[in-house]
């Protein structure tokens, strides 16, 4: 994983969060209506422009766009299709790092770690032991939608995003995104913009073969 690559990932994991739902979920609560946003929402494509600023040396830069691509119940890839050619070519066929909240129990041990009214912050324990110590994703309580994601690190670096959201079509998705990265060895920042979306568009499994 290169210094742009956690930036990128933890941004298109952070899509992914308003997807659409799938099974996993427990009746009632937060996490439930979390989990049934967009219902009707099966696929969707989306142009994805992304701004990553390193700010530790060697103080590079990138511009990036590209397509990012969503098929039920988990396929999903980016595509970019300009920008700086080397940064581009290695996200290619990047995978988010964490599912949807429909997913979360499935993958994750979760448990609620405040919950003041307004906001409520989840904290997710990977079931299986991989770079991130926990994720501490932080909830709206009146719209059901990931406000702030946290990747918490092994090595003592994490990664943060803040998801800003719109509606496409009656559907909740996320419009523009800013974030964060602190690791060992170098820091940087990242901001977004998603547009363009085309909803339940029929997506060739072939877009998504080989990842």
């Amino acid at each position: 994983m290169n210094r742009f690559t956690t930036p990128i990932s933890c941004l298109m994991a952070a899509i992914l969060c308003a997807a659409a739902p799938g099974p996993g979920a427990s009746p009632g609560g937060l996490l439930d209506r979390m989990a049934s946003i967009n219902p009707n929402l099966r696929a969707f494509t989306a142009t994805l422009h992304a701004h990553v600023a390193m700010k530790s040396f060697p103080f590079l830069s990138a511009d990036l766009a590209g397509t990012y691509y969503y098929k039920q119940p988990d396929k999903y890839k980016v595509i970019f299709t300009s920008g700086v050619p080397v940064v581009a070519q290695q996200f290619d066929k990047l995978y988010a790092h964490i599912e949807p909240p429909s997913r979360w129990h499935d993958l994750y041990t979760v448990t609620v770690a405040s919950d003041d009214g307004t906001t409520t912050k989840f904290r997710l324990v990977p079931r299986k032991r991989g770079n991130v110590e926990h994720i501490d994703a932080t909830a709206d309580d009146r719209t059901a939608t990931v406000a702030t994601l946290r990747w918490n690190y092994y090595n003592g670096g994490y990664a943060e995003m803040t998801n800003h959201y719109g509606q496409q079509g009656g559907n909740v998705v996320v419009v523009s995104q800013t974030g964060h990265v602190a690791e060992p060895g170098y820091v940087a920042d990242i901001s977004s913009t998603i547009d363009g979306y085309k909803l339940n568009p029929a997506l060739s499994d072939d877009i998504f073969a080989g990842d």
